[in-house]
């Protein structure tokens, strides 16, 4: 959490130190991040907390106008914890995942405000560390390391609001699917498919020459 921290306040500074000369014009580069809804923190009972987050740079070109090529690196992170308490075992997780996905996104019109669809896929590898605690100080449970492979796309839109000519704010909803497949030295051969509808905000700065 604390390294995903810096990468956003890293992206942050350089809007303000590159954002000299941006439009959505063809040669020019954007570069920015999205910050996911699901930055939750949820309290389930008096024993069990779960924290999510996700952050993904993005960086791309304007191939033409409007029409913007790049990459982008979701980053996500979770935790779960439950309390010991009489008859229950205790449990921590934490899960993180790092993906690369070219994506394809396209700004209609030339007002402050535009309209744009998006879209991306690309792979990902998770991995997750659970460790447990038991009432009794004399059970002692191995702690359990889990890895898997993803495949995912994502297909939406949103609107870009641009408060000048070099920084955008957007607003963006879209369809995401994630193909979840467990690494060979894993003890799991369940694979699975997660998908839904996602929110997100992100900041852009477009830079020109």
């Amino acid at each position: 959490m604390k390294n995903l921290k810096v990468i956003s306040i890293g992206f942050v500074l350089m809007f303000f130190v590159f954002a000299m000369h941006g439009q959505t014009e063809k040669g020019n580069v954007l570069i920015g991040g999205e910050a996911k809804q699901n930055f939750t923190f949820q309290q389930i009972d008096d024993h069990e907390k779960n924290t999510s987050g996700e952050f993904s740079p993005q960086i791309g070109i304007f191939v033409a106008d409007g029409l913007a090529l790049g990459v982008e690196l979701p980053i996500s992170y979770s935790t779960s914890k439950r309390e010991v308490s009489i008859g229950v075992v205790g449990f921590k997780s934490s899960s993180t995942l790092f993906a690369v996905t070219p994506f394809l996104r396209y700004y209609f019109g030339k007002s402050n405000i535009r309209p744009y669809l998006h879209g991306k896929a690309g792979l990902g590898s998770s991995k997750t560390e659970i460790t447990f605690e038991s009432f009794s100080t004399h059970v002692v449970i191995p702690p359990v390391y889990l890895a898997s492979r993803r495949f995912l796309y994502e297909i939406g839109g949103g609107l870009g609001i641009f408060l000048n000519d070099k920084i955008s704010l957007d607003f963006g909803v879209g369809f995401a699917s994630q193909s979840i497949i467990p690494d060979e030295d894993t003890n799991s051969n369940n694979s699975s498919i997660t998908s839904g509808l996602g929110f997100g905000i992100g900041i852009l700065a477009v830079l020109g020459s």
